[in-house]
């Protein structure tokens, strides 16, 4: 073992702790920006359904129009939450513009799961990807939809083909005039508080009051959303 004089041992030892404190204030100041970060995603979103995020265009279609034509007897739902939608915007439930399907027929068989197989199997929950298999049977392929956990009420959008994990999911379609990524980042922002011991998507999930804005309006959000996710996340992937 190497061993200094004790003077310089000392000196070592102050030089090593102002580099750790360093080290410390930079892992610290890393955790604060990545909660910045994520709450200023959710801010982008929820100004996003408030309509607060591009302008308004008096030329695009009205929300109502468009339900309408969805449903002839759609009638708006009322939710005082959102109180001063721009014009032309409507409120309607998610029942009224989403469905749902059971996920058993695509219940992955065996979880001997592997990265070189091409099938992935997806949760609903933050792992999303848990793995990947090589069943040909029972791949979900109508896509893009979203996966629901209609336990938890964490919501995926996905595009592109898979197996699920279990039966506590919905795969939700979102009717063809509204569009699909605008419905998931509403379900981004509006999850209920999970319980283990029910299942949320009939019984209130369903019935949330959704804001739609005029499709036009339903796309440039959409384009503005991924823009600026795009800038926040590089700023993560440089931390």
């Amino acid at each position: 073992m190497p061993l200094p004089p004790l003077a310089e041992q000392q000196r070592i030892l102050d030089e090593v702790d102002n580099w750790m404190s360093l080290v410390d204030s930079i892992d610290s100041n890393k955790e604060h920006l990545e909660s910045i970060i994520k709450q200023t995603k959710s801010k982008i979103l929820d100004l996003a359904i408030h309509g607060k995020l591009v302008p308004q265009d008096p030329n695009d279609e009205p929300a109502l129009d468009l339900l309408k034509r969805i449903n002839p007897n759609f009638t708006p739902c009322d939710n005082g939450h959102y109180t001063q939608l721009p014009v032309g915007w409507c409120k309607c439930l998610l029942e009224d513009i989403v469905k749902y399907e059971q996920p058993q027929a695509y219940i992955v068989n065996s979880t001997d799961y592997n990265d070189s197989y091409l099938t992935p199997v997806l949760t609903a929950g933050k792992s999303f990807i848990i793995g990947y298999t090589n069943e040909t049977e029972g791949i979900y392929q109508n896509t893009p939809c979203i996966i629901f956990d209609d336990f938890t009420t964490d919501s995926k959008l996905v595009d592109f083909p898979f197996k699920v994990k279990s039966s506590a999911m919905k795969i939700l379609k979102v009717t063809d005039d509204i569009e699909i990524e605008y419905v998931a980042m509403f379900m981004s922002i509006k999850r209920l508080i999970g319980d283990t011991h029910k299942r949320y998507w009939i019984s209130e999930y369903s019935k949330l009051c959704i804001p739609i804005p005029p499709k036009e309006e339903q796309k440039r959000i959409i384009n503005i959303v991924k823009m600026a996710f795009k800038k926040l996340d590089a700023i993560m992937e440089n931390l």
